[in-house]
């Protein structure tokens, strides 16, 4: 087919051979994949075809003005005698996409069974979710003004995500430079805009016992009504959200909750207070403790949130608040900070790290129960932990 190409009409061409009426010879082929420039030409009265470059999305390829440039030359090439140059190859050729290298990146740092797997599966969620189509294009073209840009765009939204999206890149552009799949660590030289801030949040004990009353009022539903005893759960714990949701009954075996995973990717045993218990009670081993829809994890937590802070009359707070309040808590009842890691889960070093494992979990025991002691007493429960 003969038209005159334009740049707006390129992208949207469907498959077929289109020849440029504006330029003798040059013609766009278009295929399920590709976009491919060629020129046809006569010598000794023979047609003779030559691919001169190809046309690729967001201008990473030979454009339509190169392409009319590249024709002529080729012509004048022709006219004087000389020899036509050999095609060049398709700048995807023999390049993985984006895409493709972030899946090897991932399944070298699976193989190397590193720890905090949940830690790995957010970071790579947060790096795809806003690379988006640049995935499929060739990882050595990704640019430092692609990546400026994805930066500019979270950060209009969200500007600390938009620091931790860079901080997830670092180690995988790295990893990348280091193996050749790319030239150059383009992270390395774009900057953060927002620093990504520690929370440092703890709750007051009137906070406290105002959430704790609130969570009875969170609603009707059985997805708010588990919420709320959640909150009351991650509090006498010091333990994660996301562990706290996935409990299931069949996790705690004679008081001992015994966690196979968590985000530090430990085993992790925590024989847990009476007033836990009470928040657990009875069910069916296999069903998650607090429950969303039937038979499904709960969700909705912002929803819920937002509610518990209308009644509670408490903001400015998150669930791993909660964590850091119970051992902020604990601290100033006199644990031992070093039981205090050991009852987050946290990695211990040093002598603490070769307690044996029954003195370690009578000490997380001991720490949990007098914590849950001062709950009690600060939200006005009328039980007593011995």
């Amino acid at each position: 087919m003969k038209m005159k190409l334009t740049v707006l009409a390129i992208p949207s061409l469907p498959e077929g051979n289109y020849t440029d009426a504006a330029c003798a010879g040059l013609t766009l082929r278009v295929g399920a994949k590709r976009r491919t420039w060629s020129v046809y030409y006569r010598i000794g009265g023979k047609l003779k075809q030559t691919t001169i470059g190809y046309w690729l999305p967001d201008n990473k390829g030979m454009g339509l003005a190169d392409a009319r440039k590249a024709a002529a030359d080729l012509a004048d090439r022709v006219n004087a005698g000389a020899p036509v140059e050999p095609p060049p190859p398709h700048p995807r050729q023999g390049s993985k996409t984006l895409g493709e290298v972030i899946d090897l990146y991932e399944k070298m740092r699976r193989a190397k069974g590193a720890k905090g797997t949940k830690t790995i599966d957010a970071a790579l969620r947060t790096v795809r979710n806003n690379l988006g189509a640049h995935l499929k294009l060739p990882a050595k073209q990704f640019s430092k003004a692609d990546l400026r840009a994805i930066r500019d765009e979270i950060h209009k939204r969200a500007p600390q995500q938009a620091s931790r999206f860079l901080a997830y890149c670092g180690p995988i552009w790295r990893w990348m430079e280091q193996e050749d799949h790319v030239e150059v660590d383009v992270v390395r030289s774009v900057i953060k805009i927002a620093s990504v801030t520690k929370r440092d949040r703890t709750l007051t004990h009137a906070e406290i016992k105002a959430i704790w009353h609130a969570c009875d009022h969170v609603g009707t539903s059985r997805s708010a009504r588990n919420f709320g005893k959640l909150v009351k759960f991650l509090l006498v714990t010091a333990q994660r959200r996301d562990e706290g949701a996935s409990l299931k009954y069949g996790h705690i075996l004679d008081g001992v909750w015994r966690q196979a995973e968590n985000k530090s990717s430990r085993a992790h045993r925590l024989k847990l207070p009476p007033l836990a218990l009470d928040l657990v009670g009875d069910g069916v081993a296999q069903e998650f403790v607090f429950m969303g829809d039937p038979g499904k994890k709960i969700s909705g937590f912002s929803k819920h949130k937002k509610k518990l802070d209308e009644v509670s009359g408490t903001s400015g707070w998150v669930l791993h608040d909660l964590r850091r309040t119970a051992a902020s808590g604990m601290q100033e009842l006199g644990v031992d900070p070093s039981v205090i890691e050991a009852t987050l889960n946290h990695a211990i070093v040093g002598v603490g790290a070769h307690y044996l494992h029954a003195t370690v979990d009578r000490a997380k025991a001991h720490a949990l129960a007098v914590w849950a002691s001062e709950v009690e007493r600060i939200v006005g429960a009328k039980r007593a932990v011995s």
